[in-house]
């Protein structure tokens, strides 16, 4: 019975550890140079697909490779998907930005899709 006892005990504080870690408050977000590092990175992928956008149209117009137009246009959603979530720098919380990001998710998988599938 003691050992019942002992068990239902030490589930119980487990149990209350483990309820007070997952309603916790989040903790600050970490930053650099008052920058939050979430959305530098943001920013720093908007710039990489926008590089890559880049990149990729004018291979398009080089190559004439019909793909190359739905990479590209992948890309550039990217890169808007990545300076609209970063944009927390510079302005204010913008509460349609997260369903718009989540479309462009969508979106930028299709892109892809199709520019894998296209003959």
């Amino acid at each position: 019975m003691k050992n019942k006892t002992a068990l239902c005990i030490a589930l119980f504080l487990i149990f209350a550890n483990v309820s007070s870690l997952a309603f916790a408050e989040e903790a600050d977000d970490l930053e650099i140079l008052g920058f939050e590092v979430e959305k530098l990175l943001n920013l720093g992928s908007g710039f990489l697909a926008a590089g890559l956008f880049t990149a990729t149209s004018l291979a398009y117009k080089r190559t004439g490779n019909k793909r190359l137009i739905y990479v590209s246009a992948a890309f550039f959603l990217f890169a808007v998907k990545g300076f609209l979530t970063s944009h927390e720098l510079f302005f204010e919380e913008w509460h349609w930005v997260d369903p718009t990001a989540s479309f462009l998710n969508f979106a930028i998988l299709l892109s892809f899709f199709f520019g894998v599938m296209k003959k």
